[in-house]
């Protein structure tokens, strides 16, 4: 029985890479990936059902890193926190801009497929999916800060949304236009000063 070809699999999941970030994933070739890959399509079919599967084995490990944030978000119970606690989670300086950054820089490549290629895949509204359920979780600590009377009752999950939403294009935008990581390093002071959740939600 022959072994199989290790060498193959790298090569095909580089240049697949390359090829749905330069095209998204309608426009790139199977074939193209193939032969920029040095392999046949039908090594590919022996790997995956098709070009679907092979963008997500592309984005695979973005897709649990993304998965794992909410993951964390979701471990603790709000209504257990003290209010000191509850406060701190609203806590936004340039070192916790910083933090956030370090973290998606480490899946930038993968997080640019999603948020840009994904189109055509089940992956198009993972963005939009993402949002709404870190909104439900922020959410869930907004109310019980709410039920204890230490911010904004008038703030409603819609709301929250929005501005979740805004946060996050704020943490994602300057990553895929591709800043570099000393303009990142002044965008982490600029998001600092200008984003404030305390006067958002009305911390008290």
């Amino acid at each position: 029985m022959a072994n199989r070809d290790t060498s193959i699999d790298p090569r095909l999941l580089e240049s697949a890479r390359l090829h749905f970030k330069e095209k998204g994933f309608l426009q790139a070739q199977l074939s193209a990936i193939c032969k920029d890959a040095g392999v046949t399509t039908g090594a590919v079919y022996k790997r995956y059902k098709g070009k679907e599967e092979l963008f997500e084995a592309v984005i695979k490990d973005t897709v649990f890193s993304m998965r794992s944030i909410l993951e964390e978000g979701k471990k603790n119970d709000p209504s257990l926190l003290t209010d000191q606690q509850l406060v701190e989670v609203w806590t936004n300086t340039e070192e916790n801009t910083r933090l956030w950054y370090l973290r998606l820089m480490e899946i930038r490549d993968g997080l640019e497929l999603l948020l840009k290629c994904a189109d055509g895949t089940k992956y198009s509204h993972f963005h939009d999916e993402w949002l709404e359920e870190m909104s439900d979780i922020d959410y869930a600590y907004l109310q019980e800060l709410q039920k204890r009377g230490l911010a904004d009752p008038s703030v409603t999950r819609l709301e929250l949304h929005v501005i979740v939403s805004a946060m996050w294009q704020l943490y994602t935008e300057p990553i895929l236009h591709g800043m570099t990581d000393e303009e990142l390093a002044h965008h982490c002071k600029v998001v600092g000063k200008l984003f404030n959740w305390s006067e958002a939600i009305g911390l008290k």
